[in-house]
């Protein structure tokens, strides 16, 4: 703390000559104001004895009042301190309003509002310290000249106190952090462990992802075709789908009985066959109608099953498409896995 400094001038010669008044020290000040007064120091005095001491400390500092000070004060103004003494002290502090992190996010959010026309935007300030400025004063600081690289996210800002105290400058600072925009995001619903087979409800779209996007989740492919893949790896819920996540996994194996099935005009039907090829899900494959003996082509569903394309055309199994096919007869005629 360093030493209190008011009235320099005081001096025995210039004692005011006014009748004493019974006052008590505080045993510690709050001064609400840009100014120190003597009721910040004694209390007790009476109406219209309150003299202006000198200027406050800044903003969340305090100043220390030594004893011989506080002599000098009560004699000089007539204050009747009855426990004066050499080895009292008191400490003064300027009453201060905190600035943290959210107070700047805030001025970011708005300047980049005004400079860019984005208001959705998430903010992150780093090497942070809070600042104390005046209480109850409006717009206590000012934030320009914002570069912000919208490569990197990376931002720099000036911010300036609206009323400086002592060097122009002195009290600015550099604000430094990211600057990322709110955009949709595919993240997972719920968290699933590693070897898990993606189903629609796995995964949803976050209208407004506030998280670091993760390059590789702005190249995924439609959900209705990662829907059958299988995870790689254990993710969390809220977590950013990415293309590296998902592997196509094999849903239908060659030489397999699969479920065939025919839609169309609101008609189903379903044969029993046999799978001529490995397939994931979405995948083409042929597969043999065990009923029909004819192969046909259809895509592997999520569930296993091999969905017949309607406009595809059966194929006899002794045609030379099915030997193009490398369609043996050991597949054919109800073998397995050659």
């Amino acid at each position: 703390m360093k030493a209190f400094s008011v009235c320099a001038c005081v001096s025995v010669g210039l004692l005011w000559s006014q009748h004493v008044v019974a006052a008590t020290l505080r045993p510690s000040g709050v001064v609400h104001g840009a100014s120190v007064y003597l009721s910040d120091v004694f209390e007790g005095l009476e109406s219209g004895q309150d003299r202006l001491l000198g200027p406050a400390p800044a903003p969340g500092k305090a100043v220390t009042i030594g004893g011989s000070q506080l002599i000098a004060l009560a004699d000089q103004y007539g204050v009747d301190w009855d426990d004066q003494s050499s080895s009292a002290s008191l400490t003064l502090t300027r009453a201060g309003h905190v600035l943290g992190r959210d107070d700047f996010v805030a001025l970011v959010r708005k300047m980049v509002a005004q400079d860019e026309g984005a208001s959705s935007v998430v903010v992150e300030i780093t090497s942070f310290t809070p600042v104390i400025v005046e209480e109850g004063q409006a717009d206590p600081v000012i934030l320009s000249n914002l570069e912000w690289d919208h490569k990197t996210g990376r931002f720099t800002a000036l911010v300036q106190p609206t009323h400086p105290s002592g060097t122009a400058g002195a009290d600015s600072f550099t604000l430094r952090g990211t600057i990322r925009p709110v955009q949709p995001v595919m993240v997972y619903d719920h968290a699933l462990a590693a070897g898990h087979i993606i189903q629609q409800d796995d995964m949803r779209i976050d209208p407004a992802f506030t998280g670091t996007i993760p390059p590789l989740a702005r190249s995924l492919p439609e959900p209705e075709k990662m829907v059958g893949m299988a995870l790689v790896r254990t993710v969390a819920a809220g977590q950013p789908v990415e293309a590296t996540d998902l592997r196509r996994a094999i849903l239908v194996h060659r030489g397999d009985p699969v479920l065939l099935s025919y839609n169309s005009t609101g008609i189903r039907l379903t044969a029993t066959g046999r799978a001529l090829e490995d397939g994931g899900s979405g995948q083409f494959v042929h597969a043999l109608n065990l009923g029909s003996r004819m192969i046909l082509i259809g895509r592997v569903s999520a569930s296993g099953e091999i969905r017949v394309d309607a406009s595809s055309t059966a194929i006899p199994p002794d045609s030379e498409e099915a030997r193009r096919l490398g369609i043996n007869t050991m597949m054919l005629d109800g073998g397995s896995r050659p």
